[in-house]
C-alpha cells in the first residue's frame, strides 16, 4: 500500500542518523508510554462522536505501532512485514467456521474457540498466563471471569449477589474493611461480567457525569 510504505519510509529517515535527534533516542519503553496516552485519547474521541479527531488519534496509534516495530526491525527482531504477515495468519486460522468447513453458529461459539486457540497458540496453561498483567483492575477481572467462563467451563450464575449482600452487612466494621471492599469488587465484576456490562467503560461514564463533564472533548496540551 502506497500509503503505508510512505509513512514508514518517513520513519526510517526519522530514526536515521541524518533524521531528528528526538526520535533516534526513543526507546520501546518510551513508546509503550505514548501508546496508553494515544490509546485513552481515542477513546475519548470515539465516546465523542467527533470523526476528524478519531481519524487523528487512529493516525498517532499507526505511528506510535509502526515506530514500535521499526525499533525491533533496527535489532532485527522482526520486520514490520512480519508483523502484517503474522496477525493476517492468525484471522485465517482463528475463523475455521469463514475460511475452512468447521461449523461455529453462535456469536459465544466462536468466542470460545477463539480463546482456546489463543491459549493453545501461546502455549499458556494457567489463567494467570493468560491475563494482560498491566491492565486496569476491571478491565483485568473482566477478562479473568472471560477466560473462567470459556476455558475452564464454568457455569456463569448469579451467585455473587449473595455474597455481595453480605460484604455490604461486614462493613459496616472497619476491621478488615480493605479486604471486605477488594472482595466485594470482585464478586461485582463477576456479576457484571455474567450480565454482560463492561464496568471498565460504564463506571468510566458515571465518573464524568458525577464531576459534570458533559462531553469528552478537550484541548491537548
Amino acid at each position: 500500500m502506497k500509503d503505508f510504505d510512505a509513512l514508514l519510509e518517513t520513519i526510517r529517515i526519522l530514526r536515521s542518523p541524518k533524521g531528528c535527534p528526538w526520535d533516534r533516542v526513543q526507546t520501546v519503553d518510551n513508546m509503550t508510554h505514548y501508546l496508553l496516552e494515544e490509546v485513552y485519547e481515542l477513546i475519548d474521541a470515539i465516546a465523542a462522536k467527533n470523526h476528524k479527531s478519531i481519524k487523528e488519534e487512529l493516525g498517532d496509534i499507526f505511528l506510535i505501532l509502526i515506530v514500535i516495530a521499526e525499533m525491533f526491525s533496527e535489532k532485527n527482531k522482526f520486520k514490520v512485514s512480519d508483523v502484517l504477515k503474522e496477525v493476517n495468519k492468525k484471522l485465517i486460522t482463528r475463523h475455521p467456521h469463514v475460511f475452512s468447513s468447521k461449523k461455529l453458529n453462535t456469536k459465544g461459539e466462536v468466542l470460545k474457540h477463539w480463546i482456546k486457540s489463543k491459549a493453545k497458540a501461546k502455549k499458556r496453561k494457567s489463567i494467570k498466563n493468560r491475563l494482560p498483567l498491566n491492565a486496569p483492575s476491571l478491565l483485568l477481572a473482566n477478562i479473568l471471569f472471560k477466560e473462567l467462563a470459556h476455558v475452564k467451563g464454568k457455569k456463569t450464575k448469579d451467585l455473587p449477589i449473595e455474597r455481595i449482600s453480605k460484604s455490604i452487612k461486614k462493613l459496616g466494621s472497619k476491621e478488615n474493611s480493605k479486604n471486605t471492599l477488594a472482595t466485594l469488587m470482585m464478586d461485582i465484576c463477576s456479576l457484571a461480567y455474567i450480565r454482560g456490562v463492561d464496568l471498565e467503560l460504564d463506571l468510566r461514564k458515571k465518573v464524568l457525569k458525577k464531576a459534570e463533564i458533559t462531553s469528552y472533548n478537550h484541548k491537548k496540551k
